[in-house]
């Protein structure tokens, strides 16, 4: 519960920041921070809810009761590799090539705060599996090893920060460059969600995650992807003053 507690404190900060910053910074900006400040209140909830078992009980067994009936091996594979591919190591990775990218296109700020914000992401998978501690589906569910806690599920969070760095690193390079059209930018974006859903279902599928946890990590990553877009977006803003391009470039994608 303390962990919940955390959690809320944290998304009222950041929704006062967002009230505050309104006044003094571009849309954009507390934009970003009213999205992380929502997304980590839901976490919230969710944290508070595992502290009392019994509340989630009526909804993590029945989902995945439901997932073991729709197994077949065809699905089976398809989890595995998403699961596999998509771990922590892949997808945080993925995030620093796109930062290596983007210091060579001259986007030194942009690249040092998705650095950093994948090193955040992986504390803060430790940290709360540490301190909250939730068991795992039962070991009969499983089609994967895991020792670790439950929740929050690390590989739903990475992804969603590594794979949305990425994205987003794309759509500023693409913007920096003679490609502009809307569709190649929102096939993008709709591959890129794909990824990040087919990833943490699959946990839940492979039975080494509850449903809860899944969603707690999306929330939770998607948060720390709206906070380095933000800080950003601040980081680069002198920049955009002399050269008004990068400034439109960085209004659009954040």
């Amino acid at each position: 519960m303390t962990t919940a507690i955390g959690l809320a404190v944290v998304a009222v900060l950041l929704l006062g920041g967002a009230v505050y910053a309104r006044a003094r910074t571009p849309r954009p900006v507390p934009r970003c921070l009213v999205v992380a400040g929502v997304l980590v209140g839901l976490s919230a909830v969710v944290f508070g809810l595992v502290a009392q078992d019994e509340t989630l009980a009526a909804t993590d067994g029945p989902v995945l009761g439901f997932l073991l009936t729709q197994r077949t091996p065809g699905r089976t594979d398809l989890a595995e590799a998403a699961s596999l591919f998509g771990g922590t190591f892949f997808t945080g990775g993925l995030a620093v090539l796109a930062a290596l990218v983007l210091a060579l296109r001259g986007r030194r700020s942009r690249a040092v705060v998705w650095v950093g914000a994948v090193l955040v992401g992986s504390i803060t998978i430790r940290l709360l599996k540490t301190a909250v501690e939730r068991s795992r589906p039962p070991l009969d569910a499983r089609l994967a090893v895991e020792t670790s806690a439950s929740l929050p599920s690390g590989h739903a969070l990475m992804a969603s920060l590594g794979v949305g760095l990425t994205v987003v690193a794309v759509l500023v390079l693409l913007r920096d460059s003679s490609v502009r059209g809307p569709v190649v930018r929102e096939a993008i974006v709709l591959v890129g969600a794909l990824i990040v859903l087919l990833i943490g279902t699959s946990r839940a599928y492979l039975g080494v995650h509850w449903t809860t946890d899944v969603l707690a990590g999306w929330m939770l990553g998607t948060a720390l992807l709206a906070l380095a877009v933000a800080l950003a977006t601040v980081l680069e803003r002198r920049p955009a003053e002399i050269d008004p391009s990068k400034g439109s470039v960085d209004a659009a994608v954040s």
